[in-house]
């Protein structure tokens, strides 16, 4: 985990869109928005992989993406972890291979955690990130406190 991160009780999350239609984005954006408010549960949504924890990637992986998804993986402090969501991020979905497309994360890359779905929902999202964080041993989230 960041310092930040751990300091705070936060896993803090960078996601990129690499193609694809935005469901997955539209999840994420319901997740990260004031009626669900994923905060509460310890996950926070950060601009920029230098400060993440987590690499979240949706969509298929386009040609175009791939020096941008590289370097938002290299940018990433100390352990980095990669969480693909949708079944596009995961395997190309509808989109599969093809002049513009390489399709999913599945089988290129090392994958820390995947949740497939056309799109999950907001709450199989933010499961899939707590219970990945409990089952591997990290600080878990602690969100927030009443005081």
């Amino acid at each position: 985990m960041t310092r930040a991160s751990a300091a705070s009780g936060m896993v803090s999350v960078f996601f990129l869109e690499t193609g694809g239609c935005a469901g997955c984005a539209m999840e994420l954006a319901a997740l990260d928005g004031a009626a669900r408010d994923a905060g509460r549960d310890g996950v926070c949504f950060v601009r920029t992989p230098r400060h993440a924890d987590i690499l979240l990637v949706a969509g298929p992986v386009t040609r175009a993406m791939v020096p941008v998804l590289e370097q938002a993986w290299q940018a990433m402090p100390g352990t980095r972890i990669l969480m693909a969501i949708g079944d596009c991020a995961i395997d190309g979905g509808v989109f599969g291979e093809n002049y513009a497309v390489l399709g999913g994360l599945r089988g290129r890359v090392h994958l820390d955690m995947s949740l497939p779905g056309c799109p999950p929902s907001p709450d199989m999202i933010l499961s899939a990130i707590t219970r990945w964080v409990r089952e591997v041993g990290l600080p878990a989230p602690s969100g927030r406190r009443d005081v």
